[in-house]
């Protein structure tokens, strides 16, 4: 099974959660490959022919992000509108990514709290992800229940604060992998 991870960090070097989530499935999945875009196009100039070809070899697919005011960052969403091209990725008869399992895991700063219907957001963490869900059907592939964990926002915060933003992560990382092996 060939496991694609495309990471949406947009400064992957400065994260605790992304970062630790990342590295946890490399130790469990060693021949993932991870494409990490802030790396790869810092000046946002995607090579869509290589992220293309990257997508047809793996079996899944998993997007690792940060939200970033309730969305995926904007270096991810340049590669879904770029390298998912009509006649590619979706159209009459096409049929490159189908059935390709999806993993969509995220991590929010805010607290959980705030992810209620009736608190401050007024949605819970993966209705904020519905344009995910019709890309993922509009390319018929098999997408798997989000992913995510709130309140993982480190900055400035204590070494406490750091050490259970990691722990969460692993967890996360953990619901990843099973996701996978499903």
């Amino acid at each position: 099974m060939k496991i694609l991870i495309i990471s949406g960090h947009p400064n992957l070097k400065f994260s605790v959660a992304n970062k630790a989530i990342l590295e946890a499935l490399e130790k469990v999945f060693p021949e993932t490959e991870i494409r990490k875009l802030d790396e790869l196009y810092p000046n946002y100039k995607i090579d869509v022919a290589a992220e293309q070809a990257a997508l047809e070899k793996a079996d899944v697919i998993i997007f690792q992000f940060p939200f970033m005011w309730y969305s995926a960052p904007a270096l991810l969403k340049l590669y879904i509108e770029e390298v998912f091209l009509q006649g590619w990725a979706y159209g009459l008869n096409v049929e490159t990514l189908k059935d390709k399992k999806l993993i969509i895991s995220f991590t929010t700063g805010a607290p959980e709290k705030f992810y209620k219907k009736d608190s401050i957001l007024k949605h819970e963490p993966p209705e904020f992800n519905y344009c995910l869900e019709l890309f993922a059907s509009r390319c018929h592939m098999n997408l798997q229940p989000m992913i995510y964990n709130c309140g993982m926002s480190y900055i400035g915060g204590s070494e406490e604060l750091k050490k259970s933003i990691i722990a969460k992560a692993i967890s996360q990382a953990k619901l990843i992998i099973k996701a996978v092996k499903d």
